[in-house]
């Protein structure tokens, strides 16, 4: 028998999936296009805005927040921001996605370099 529980003042956006045996704790909040694997546990206060995918059997800290099309494929500590898949610390993304940005000029650099 699959059980879900969803604790009080959880707001749930349209085409949310939840899976069996989930337990989501008191004043989440999912935005639309969540989906959320079997026998996973989301604490209180989580977050998770839209086109998150979380896996199953791991559990999401309470007051996580996870920022949109990010994949949660292990257990996440609460009170944290997370972006990206793998989901990691939000401030740690942002720095990657900028180093990512400079590839192409670094490029031309060590190009230029080379010819000379």
């Amino acid at each position: 028998m699959a059980i879900l529980l969803i604790g009080a003042g959880t707001k749930m956006d349209n085409l949310v999936h939840i899976g069996h045996d989930t337990i989501i704790g008191k004043n989440c909040l999912f935005a639309a296009q969540v989906g959320i694997a079997g026998a996973t546990t989301i604490e209180d206060e989580v977050i998770l805005w839209g086109q998150v995918g979380v896996s199953k059997t791991l559990t999401v800290g309470k007051g996580a927040v996870l920022y949109a099309q990010s994949g949660v494929p292990a257990s996440l500590e609460g009170g944290k921001n997370y972006f990206g898949s793998p989901a990691i610390d939000a401030k740690e993304k942002m720095k990657e996605l900028v180093w990512i940005k400079r590839i192409p000029e670094i490029y031309r650099t060590m190009i230029d370099r080379i010819k000379r």
